[in-house]
């Protein structure tokens, strides 16, 4: 197996060919694999960080791709999965002084990458749940789909204004302040919810804990519960029981 670690190696680096190789048009014929196998690596980080690209530009959204490609090789064939970790990368650039939100910026298009490629599964509504047996209302859970953050910054306007398809007002002011975020989808939308502190709260520990049953005890009272878990499910965002979330 040792010829396939200098072979994956080989492919991380600039330059230089596995130590298997010595005629020069394998070589050559190696470089143009290692272009193809980089390019595809970065438009799939193009293809899941298109606002992170837009607010950089090509030009320099290609130089942190393939610096991250250096840092956090492909380890696994599907691309869906690739590209995790971009967001730390970015906080960790001194040349991103003027832009402090793009971090959080490419967290929630990670987080939108995910609620894109998880399982279907129909939301609760206050009906459904006004037919549903006392005992099992343990069991409610968020749906699939669903992914939360905290941001100190608009970062859902900045995300909505450089949609292919916005035309309204393009300019976001920082002072609008940060957004506890419930990121979603409805068919093949994703949707950016704007939570209040107390359902934000609820949406966190249900999404560590799995359940209501497990998550109620994080809030302070019944009260407390009542009205996270009402605009929870006012919100589309919880499911009945046996709602499986996976992460891509």
């Amino acid at each position: 197996m040792r010829w396939q670690h200098d072979w994956m190696d080989a492919l991380r680096r600039t330059a230089g060919a596995p130590a298997g190789l010595r005629d020069t048009r394998d070589i050559a014929r190696f470089d143009i694999y290692r272009a193809s196998f980089e390019a595809n690596l970065c438009n799939s980080l193009r293809d899941t960080y298109p606002v992170v690209n837009r607010l950089v530009g090509e030009d320099f959204f290609g130089q942190v791709a393939r610096s991250y490609l250096r840092t956090q090789p492909s380890c696994c064939g599907d691309l869906h999965e690739y590209g995790a970790h971009f967001a730390t990368l970015l906080a960790a650039l001194d040349s991103l002084g003027d832009l402090p939100y793009l971090p959080d910026v490419a967290r929630l298009e990670w987080l939108a990458h995910q609620a894109f490629h998880a399982a279907d599964t129909e939301p609760l509504t206050l009906a459904t749940l006004a037919g549903l047996p006392y005992e099992s209302y343990g069991s409610l859970c968020l749906l699939p789909c669903v992914r939360l953050m905290r941001s100190e910054f608009p970062v859902h306007r900045i995300w909505q204004v450089n949609q292919e398809s916005w035309v309204g007002d393009a300019v976001v002011s920082l002072e609008e302040g940060g957004v506890h975020l419930a990121v979603s989808r409805e068919g093949f939308d994703i949707v950016l919810l704007p939570l209040e502190a107390e359902a934000h709260e609820l949406a966190c520990a249900l999404f560590e804990r799995g359940s209501l049953g497990a998550a109620g005890e994080a809030m302070a009272d019944a009260d407390s519960l009542g009205r996270a878990l009402n605009a929870l499910i006012g919100a589309g965002l919880m499911a009945a029981a046996g709602a499986k979330r996976e992460t891509p």
